[in-house]
């Protein structure tokens, strides 16, 4: 799924607008410039919220299914991963959309956002979470070349993979954008929020 918020219909216009536009702009900037937002946000949310649901029956409806089906552990542990493996990836990126389009909701209402103090300990957890489970879902044509992941980078437009994913650091590089760091940075990137607001999704997922 693109990163971009808004496309062409959601603008009411033909004008074309390339994806990295919208990064360069903050979510403060994006309010005031598009006055759809108004009615997009809500819309959106819901149906992400819709989205997270029906993934959530899914998950609890096939983990059943597995526990009358399967009566070897074995057997049953390993559908169960492979329901985590199958479904887990949308359910991270409903989240995400889902928190980040509450934030955006905020700031069109004028509402303060959080002001919690960060802890270290909540820091390290965000630190903590898997950069390959995480990101996965938003990298096209990503697989594994030895210890590592390969695929075409989400934050700029390319034909031939050079975002790397580094699973004994728990962190990203992008040869072609340059653009890299842990996995805390990826989330800001990818849903342009503050280091804060970045480590307060992590925690919460």
């Amino acid at each position: 799924m693109e990163r971009q918020f808004y496309d062409d219909e959601d603008l009411g216009s033909n004008v074309e607008i390339h994806p990295q536009y919208y990064r360069r702009l903050s979510d403060r900037e994006l309010i005031q410039i598009f006055p759809q937002a108004k009615e997009i946000i809500p819309e959106k949310l819901k149906e992400w919220q819709e989205r997270e649901k029906e993934v959530k029956e899914i998950i609890k409806y096939n983990l059943k299914l597995i526990k009358d089906k399967v009566k070897d552990k074995l057997a049953r542990w390993f559908w169960r991963e492979v329901v985590k493996m199958k479904v887990k990836k949308e359910l991270l990126e409903c989240k995400g959309q889902i928190f980040r389009l509450n934030r955006l909701n905020r700031l069109e209402q004028g509402k303060p956002l959080s002001q919690k103090i960060l802890t270290e300990e909540q820091i390290e957890q965000a630190r903590q979470v898997s950069i390959v489970e995480l990101t996965s879902s938003a990298i096209s044509r990503l697989r594994k070349v030895g210890r590592n992941y390969i695929g075409l980078c989400p934050f700029h437009q390319e034909k031939h993979p050079s975002f790397y994913l580094y699973p004994d650091t728990n962190s990203f590089y992008c040869f072609g954008c340059l653009s890299g760091g842990d996995v805390i940075k990826f989330v800001e990137l990818a849903y342009n929020l503050s280091f804060k607001e970045a480590v307060e999704y992590l925690t919460r997922r």
